[in-house]
């Protein structure tokens, strides 16, 4: 009878509706939650007999499609934090493969890896000192990383040394005892530097005054950080003669190269000391970029380049998935690149929960690469990707699916009604 078609006709928009409220709010409920991609609910009619003669059987729930659509990126300034702007998604390792995510809020795990909150280490590609990619796909991990150290090659000496100053007392300088360069040198400086090992050495530059624009310059360091030295004794590492100009400019040497043996490392490491461009004309304004020599009191400054061995500090994420360490000697260096995988039909994934997908069929074959090639999406560090629920949407759609509800609630009632008419025509 068709009034009993009716009833199992509204039966299955009211299951069919529950079924979208649950999907509804779902979507609700996870506003909030990172990189969330919210679901659609879609119908599909049912019908009995083909042709003119087919007649409706109501409807179901066919399918709850995702929508991948993109999320508000947010700031967060959490340096292990990352967000997709665009295609792709994030490729993690877990026990039975890879899997795929767009949550970008990763931590570190205890073995030094970069990780989802489950612990799943990320996907990315190595990097040579070159930022060349070296190597397939492998766990992003910062166990081990450090900054190789980088000798002292040259030192730069500048500003002044007094043209007033005396001959010492205690000449020639000598240098057999600590206190015995002191008292035979007009001013002194110290200059840190690094051996081929990054061990750091301070050598201290005596400068003692011969005769008029004549200095003699003696470097000394302490021998317990040289071979065959003696600790608490001073060692030379080299020495110079300057001559200055009468206008206190720099006459001479050029760039003078010492030679130390610290202990263990290279054993005949060259250090360059510049102390400036010499004025050998002399010409006016020249031979002023090192050291002078003026009616002032002396004031030597000196710098070396190169620094020691550097453990990570910090690391940031450039928009093409480039991982840069920074360290704590000052050095910064390239340490991998993220891949991200697309599919050809994204909508074909299987959700594992916690924002985890599984390729399949459907989907198609991961396509893996780096962002921003190959129509991947670009990256953004410290940042992730917001839900890209639209509440006012949801509302409207909890607003439709409660009338639907009610209309289909109002068809059985009514079939209901019928069938009380129909038993009573026998009374």
């Amino acid at each position: 009878m068709a009034i009993l078609g009716a009833l199992s006709i509204a039966r299955s928009g009211l299951i069919a509706t529950g079924e979208a409220l649950s999907v509804t709010g779902n979507n609700i409920a996870n506003v909030n939650t990172i990189a969330f991609k919210g679901s659609r609910s879609e119908f599909s009619d049912l019908l009995a007999g083909v042709g003119t003669r087919s007649v409706g059987l109501g409807t179901r729930l066919s399918a709850v499609s995702a929508s991948f659509t993109q999320g508000g990126v947010e700031s967060t300034g959490r340096a292990t934090d990352i967000a997709i702007q665009g295609n792709g998604f994030f490729v993690v390792r877990d026990g039975t493969g890879l899997a795929y995510t767009r949550k970008g809020n990763f931590t570190l795990n205890p073995d030094g890896s970069l990780a989802t909150q489950d612990g799943l280490p990320l996907q990315g590609y190595a990097l040579d000192a070159n930022g060349n990619i070296v190597g397939p796909l492998t766990d992003v991990s910062f166990n081990g990383a450090t900054s190789q150290p980088s000798p002292t090659t040259t030192v730069d000496l500048k500003n002044n040394l007094d043209a007033t100053a005396q001959v010492p007392t205690n000449t020639p300088f000598n240098g057999a005892t600590w206190e015995d360069a002191y008292a035979s040198s007009n001013t002194s400086t110290t200059v840190k530097v690094f051996d081929s090992l990054g061990v750091s050495h301070d050598l201290t530059i005596f400068f003692s005054k011969t005769a008029d624009n004549n200095w003699d310059v003696n470097v000394l360091v302490d021998g317990a950080d040289v071979t065959g030295g003696t600790p608490g004794t001073p060692e030379s590492v080299g020495s110079a003669q300057l001559v200055f100009n009468p206008d206190g400019s720099l006459n001479d040497p050029i760039p003078t190269d010492f030679t130390a043996s610290f202990t263990g490392a290279d054993p005949a490491q060259t250090i360059t000391f510049n102390f400036g461009t010499p004025n050998t004309t002399p010409t006016a304004g020249e031979g002023l970029d090192g050291l002078t020599q003026f009616g002032s009191p002396s004031s030597v400054s000196a710098d070396g380049d190169g620094y020691g061995a550097g453990q990570l500090q910090a690391i940031s994420v450039g928009t093409d998935g480039t991982i840069t360490g920074v360290f704590d000697n000052g050095e910064s260096r390239d340490l991998y690149r993220l891949g991200l995988a697309d599919f050809a039909a994204p909508d074909g994934l299987i959700e594992l929960g916690n924002g985890l997908y599984r390729d399949s069929t459907a989907s198609g074959a991961a396509t893996i690469g780096t962002p921003g090639s190959s129509g991947m999406g670009t990256v953004v560090g410290s940042a992730i990707e917001r839900s890209n629920v639209d509440l006012a949407q949801e509302f409207v759609d909890l607003i439709s699916l409660q009338r639907s509800f009610q209309a289909n609630s109002r068809v059985i009632t009514t079939a209901d009604g019928l069938l009380n008419d129909l038993i009573n025509i026998v009374r």
